[in-house]
């Protein structure tokens, strides 16, 4: 999700791909967040050195009750609401020096959550009820992909969303029984729609995780572990080329064969087609320029 490792990312913080999207192509409303994290504030989300004003939305808890305005306050008393948070915000700025910035981000956090429950653009996207009750059914079981869809048509930059758990080191074959369905009608369901509103240039979808299973079945529990040398992902839409498959492993699925890719060619190859130069440098807290991905040779077959 950032085009480094987890270790590098310990001390480096580099920003998310969503984080990136929200820093430079934002929204058209400060009522719409650009960035959209159904699966929780989870690794792959953290906006790193971009700041806390470029996290992931995340619509948790109760969810659409918190972005509808509370019961007793109308238009004018919610403004008032507003103008009295500024006003302690301000003071506390005059009391403490903030110099990470971090204030500045959760200014521009908060400003967004009133935005957001004074239009209801959020909470309609998140309404699934609005939708005709076919589609829901279409959708059952796995709503993400719908509440996905929706927020994109809204107006979210980058949404991102993750269904079951994929860590088969036990009972592989009984897992992915019941979950490869569910993820292909997802799959299926969302591109279909894409296409069906003329979207499938607009968007890019990509379903991966972050590394392959190993090729043997593990001897006591019928399940597959972690295996770093080779992985897929799966690419579709956003004005790409599609219909073909990129590379190859070897027969047993060990190591790549041919045209081997690296994540971060696959992430350069993404901001291409959101229109974003992955060569582009931000600050980090310390003040170095940092290029948003060292490694940016895109996946050429996909141009």
């Amino acid at each position: 999700m950032t085009g480094y490792s987890e270790q590098v990312n310990r001390t480096a913080g580099h920003p998310s791909f969503g984080a990136v999207v929200s820093k430079l192509r934002g929204s058209a409303s400060n009522d719409i967040p650009p960035f959209v994290s159904l699966r929780g504030m989870s690794i792959g989300t953290e906006p790193g050195y971009l700041g806390v004003a470029h996290r992931p939305f995340t619509p948790d808890g109760p969810g659409l009750q918190n972005l509808r305005l509370a019961s007793g306050v109308n238009t004018a008393r919610f403004g008032e609401r507003k103008h009295l948070l500024a006003e302690f915000d301000q003071l506390r700025r005059e009391v403490e020096v903030d110099a990470s910035g971090t204030m500045k981000g959760m200014d521009a956090f908060t400003t967004r959550a009133f935005d957001m429950i004074a239009s209801g653009v959020v909470r309609k996207a998140l309404d699934l009820s609005r939708e005709e009750p076919r589609t829901r059914d279409r959708y059952k079981g796995i709503e993400q992909f719908l509440t996905a869809r929706r927020l994109v048509e809204a107006g979210v930059g980058c949404v991102t969303l993750s269904i079951g758990g994929w860590d088969t080191h036990s009972s592989n074959f009984k897992t992915l029984k019941k979950q490869l369905p569910e993820l292909d009608r997802g799959i299926a369901n969302l591109i279909q729609d894409l296409h069906d509103r003329g979207m499938q240039d607009d968007v890019v979808t990509v379903v991966w995780g972050e590394f392959g299973r190993t090729p043997k079945i593990n001897s006591s529990d019928a399940g597959r572990d972690h295996w770093a040398p080779v992985m897929s992902a799966l690419v579709a839409g956003g004005g790409l080329k599609m219909g073909q498959a990129i590379g190859a492993s070897s027969a047993r699925a060990e190591v790549p064969k041919d045209r081997p890719y690296k994540v971060p060619q696959l992430l350069a190859t993404l901001y291409h087609a959101l229109g974003i130069d992955p060569s582009l440098t931000f600050p980090n807290s310390a003040g170095r320029p940092m290029y948003i991905l060292d490694e940016r040779a895109p996946v050429t077959e996909l141009l």
